[in-house]
Order: C-alpha cells, then sequence, then structure tokens
C-alpha cells in the first residue's frame, strides 16, 4: 500500500492547523474509506488525541464496541520514527498534527512530511509571516534532496465571500511571486469548530458541497497528494 504523510501546518497557532487535520482525517477515513492514522507531535498538549478520548467517554459501552475508528496515537520527537515505520505501508495517509510554532518538534516532525498544506488569512502580519514560512520550508526542506517533502500548498482559510475581490487579488499576488496557491478555500465557518471537529464522524454527507466549501478543498488535496 503506497502511504502518504501529509500535515496542515503553520508556524503560528490560532490559524485552524489542528481543526482541519481532524476534518481531513475523519473525512478520508469515515467518507472516502481510506485508511488513516493521525499523528499528534503537539508535546504535551496532545489536544488531538485528549478529544479524541473525551469523544469515546461520551458514548455508552455498546456504542464504544461497535464503532471502527482511525488511531490517534501521541507522539514524541524520539518516538516519531518507530511510530511512522510501524503504520508506513499499512495505511493510505499518516497526518501528523505539528506544534503552532517553528520549534525542534516542528522542524523534526517536516523531516517526514511529503506534502504541506499551509492556512492563512487576509491578515496583513499573517500574510508576511505566511510568505517567510513559504520560503524556510522551500529552500530547506522542498528543495534538499535530503528531505522527504514533495510538495507545498497554500490556501486561504478563514475565507469570507464579501471579501473575496481582496482574496482574488492576493491570490494573483502569492501566483506572481512564485508561490502555489490551491484553487479551493475554507470559509470562516464557526461550525467547524463546534461541531464539524470530531474524530468519531464525518462532516454529513449532504452538507458542505457548494463550490467554496470544504469538501472541495478535501478533494482537492487527494488530487494533489496522488
Amino acid at each position: 500500500m503506497e502511504t502518504k504523510i501529509i500535515s496542515v501546518v503553520g508556524e503560528k497557532g490560532g490559524i485552524g492547523k489542528t481543526t482541519l487535520n481532524i476534518i481531513l482525517a475523519s473525512d478520508l477515513f469515515y467518507a472516502k474509506g481510506k485508511k488513516v492514522v493521525l499523528l499528534d507531535l503537539d508535546n504535551p498538549q496532545y489536544s488531538i488525541y485528549n478529544k479524541r478520548q473525551r469523544e469515546l467517554e461520551s458514548l455508552d459501552e455498546e456504542e464504544r464496541q461497535s464503532i471502527e475508528l482511525y488511531p490517534i496515537e501521541p507522539v514524541t520527537v524520539a518516538t516519531l520514527q518507530d511510530t511512522i515505520v510501524k503504520h508506513y505501508g499499512m495505511v493510505d495517509y499518516i497526518i501528523l498534527d505539528l506544534p503552532g510554532s517553528l520549534n525542534v518538534e516542528m522542524v523534526k516532525g517536516l523531516l517526514y512530511v511529503e506534502h504541506v498544506f499551509v492556512p492563512f488569512d487576509h491578515d496583513e502580519l499573517e500574510i508576511d509571516s505566511t510568505s517567510h514560512f513559504y520560503f524556510t520550508l522551500k529552500n530547506n526542506f522542498l528543495d534538499n534532496e535530503e528531505r522527504m517533502l514533495k510538495s507545498i500548498h497554500l490556501f486561504f482559510n478563514k475565507y469570507k465571500l464579501v471579501k473575496k475581490n481582496k482574496f482574488a487579488v492576493l491570490r494573483q499576488q502569492f501566483l506572481e511571486a512564485d508561490i502555489p496557491m490551491m484553487e479551493s478555500v475554507v470559509k470562516d465557518k464557526t461550525i467547524y469548530k463546534e461541531r464539524y471537529r470530531n474524530t468519531l464522524y464525518p462532516i454529513p454527507q449532504h452538507k458542505e458541497l457548494g463550490e467554496k466549501d470544504i469538501k472541495h478543498f478535501f478533494k482537492e488535496v487527494a488530487q494533489l497528494t496522488r
């Protein structure tokens, strides 16, 4: 089995990377039937792993026994390689949730990631930091034959339709700077955190099907990681 190692990642917190890693993993496993393992490298918080435990506690014993789940494993820098080797070739996707800062855990984690997806919005400071982060990744990982990284893809997170013209201008500026941008976006919707950020169930089949809804983002991620 061909395994892809992917991550939604950014160099600062609050950009929605953990929410998107969870929703993406749940979509791939529950909706697409892919074999997935989600590795939580955000030590010591392990927010995804602990969220899974809380969600399981909300089920009764019969539900816990009957539900099929994708694994979520807390890992450290010391255990990451062995954990990846354990799953590599056995699953379709290994998704890494990395810390929200460019620290040793992120750098070590990026040594194993093949496809990176970087969310950002229209905030001026975030635009500058995202540009810097992209070129840091490109120069140190993508253009380095000793690294695993094959692609970097930026996308608009917290996208607002009322600012679509501003986002369009920014997209063109990034493309002219030779920074790759995804066609799909992730809109600014509180329902992602409040309801869809769930490790037990996917987004309902009849939801999020619009042209700029999140399922188009999922589809493009699958296409870019083929």
